[in-house]
């Protein structure tokens, strides 16, 4: 299975957690370790007297970017999974403005603070209270700048897109910035700091090959590498081997049963994604509680990550079957079809009709159940049904959901930030 393990369904929400916890407990421990919860060490950074931190920042950087890009290329990681920050120009600009301010002034950045806190340092401590603070107030007047904080946006953006450069290209330059920053640090920690070149510097090594130099020459084979490799992102065309979809189709595995779809509904799941594919005008008549209305013609291959879970139905099974062969040949394993459709859905869960004229006792509490379930979706069990004819009265449309249905893998928190 490829990486992000969790956006593939490996770890449940409480194994992430606790992978979370042992990753911040090591990032903490490195950070610690690097002289990141010393104010004196970040702050010295402005002056070019100690610039331990942005070696560190760097190395991490390009370690990061060189290890995605080769690791994506071979397969083991699908980067269009890795969340990305959406941009938004002048907010940024303004919030990186403050944050570079109360970095000078207070000597640690939000993520440095917590670990100076960690050690038991009292401006550590003082610093972290004050982002508990500033975040409260930033809580109470969102609302005021709200309009604002949402405005220039880009979407996720990502440097090759805006520069329009290959995305290994990107990677060996900035390989090549960072051995040459490094180069920089070291002289302008002897010109400015006063301090003396280590023994393994990239500057004056006392061994021609060095650690140092040799760990620099083997990131920069592996940024000629990342370059060479091509775009690390998965690309939108599909593959389609239609003997194997062919045989999925069939498979009950990809298909969800309507009293299955009703019961996951009546409980409060909300681990798929239910897309109706008819036009707007049928699905403005009625439509599956919870659905969103994606018509067959306007599916494109990034209207939701390929990892989410996506129910397709549609009147009959024909339109929702396109969909599904679409999806599943771009790459979404994970999309299933409403068996029978929505006509199922009205016949079994809107207005289901008892079993026989002589039930057993078993058939006369399903069909009790059943006609439970009818009722919370606003059906009317056929015997019961005021209507003559097929006994299926007007159906009434359930309110649009206000936006695209926040799954289950969608309301676990983001983690990310410094």
């Amino acid at each position: 299975m490829p990486a992000p393990f969790y956006k593939f369904g490996l770890f449940g929400e409480e194994m992430s957690l606790i992978v979370a916890f042992l990753i911040g407990i090591a990032f903490g421990f490195i950070l610690e370790r690097a002289g990141f919860g010393n104010a004196r060490v970040l702050a010295a950074q402005f002056y070019f007297k100690e610039l331990r931190v942005l070696k560190v920042m760097f190395t991490a950087i390009i370690t990061a970017m060189v290890g995605l890009t080769l690791l994506s290329a071979a397969g083991f990681v699908d980067l269009s999974l890795v969340y990305l920050t959406s941009t938004y120009i002048w907010p940024q600009i303004i919030g990186g403005i403050l944050l570079g301010i109360g970095f000078v002034i207070g000597g640690y950045c939000p993520g440095t603070s917590c670990v100076s806190a960690a050690t038991g340092r009292i401006d550590g401590i003082v610093y972290l209270g004050g982002i508990i603070v500033g975040l409260f107030a930033y809580g109470e007047i969102y609302p005021s700048i709200a309009d604002f904080a949402h405005s220039t946006p880009l979407g996720k953006l990502t440097l090759p897109e805006l520069l329009h450069i290959p995305y290994g290209f990107l990677v060996l330059a900035v390989v090549v910035m960072a051995i040459i920053a490094f180069v920089a640090a070291e002289w302008a920690e002897g010109r400015f700091g006063g301090r003396r070149p280590d023994l393994d510097s990239l500057l004056a090594p006392a061994r021609r090959f060095a650690p140092s130099r040799k760990l620099a020459g083997a990131l920069l084979g592996l940024g000629v590498i990342a370059a060479l490799a091509g775009n690390p992102y998965r690309g939108v065309e599909g593959r389609i081997d239609t003997r194997t979809l062919a045989l999925e189709a069939a498979n009950p595995a990809d298909q969800l049963a309507v009293r299955d779809l009703a019961d996951r509904l009546v409980q409060g799941r909300n681990d798929l994604l239910i897309v109706d594919v008819r036009d707007a005008d049928a699905y403005a008549t009625y439509r599956i509680p919870g659905a969103i209305n994606v018509p067959l013609a306007s599916l494109t291959a990034d209207f939701v990550p390929r990892n989410e879970r996506i129910l397709f139905y549609s009147d009959s099974e024909l339109q929702a079957a396109q969909a599904w062969l679409l999806m599943r040949s771009l790459g979404y394993d994970h999309s299933y079809l409403l068996r029978g459709g929505l006509d199922a859905w009205k016949q079994e869960v809107l207005f289901p009709a008892p079993a026989s004229e002589n039930p057993t006792p078993e058939q006369t509490a399903d069909f009790a159940a059943r006609a439970a379930v009818a009722k919370f979706f606003g059906g009317t069990p056929r015997a019961d049904a005021a209507s003559g004819g097929d006994g299926m009265p007007q159906l009434l449309a359930p309110p649009p959901p206000t936006e695209v249905p926040v799954l289950a893998t969608r309301k676990k928190k983001k983690k990310e930030g410094c």
